[in-house]
């Protein structure tokens, strides 16, 4: 069985192999057709893909490898502020006398004619 296999394997291998060669000397054929400085601007623009697309893509990652560093730090500091104001806000005692001096203030609604506005 292991032979199958194998066997199968290294037939489709050797079929990629033979489809990418057909295709390597048809690409090399039609580019010994086209003038040289086609050819060049090929090269010159492959070049520039090549390069400025994994460009690209690691700026991305460090961006947002930045970003998120950056909302790490903000979560831990506003974790530590929300722990040190419960701490604070436990540590005060309210008292009854303090409630006591509050004062109520009443709101009323004031009414304007329509000329004064």
């Amino acid at each position: 069985m292991k032979d199958s296999t194998k066997q199968y394997f290294y037939s489709v291998v050797r079929q990629a192999w033979q489809e990418f060669r057909a295709i390597g000397e048809k690409l090399g054929k039609k580019l010994m057709r086209t003038p040289l400085p086609r050819v060049l601007m090929l090269c010159i623009g492959l070049a520039l893909v090549i390069t400025l697309i994994p460009l690209a893509i690691s700026l991305f990652v460090i961006f947002m490898l930045v970003k998120l560093f950056l909302l790490m730090v903000m979560m831990g500091g506003r974790a530590q502020r929300n722990q040190n104001a419960e701490q604070s806000f436990k540590q005060q005692q309210w008292s009854h006398k303090e409630a006591e001096d509050a004062q109520y203030v009443r709101v009323e609604q004031i009414t304007y004619r329509r000329d004064e506005r």
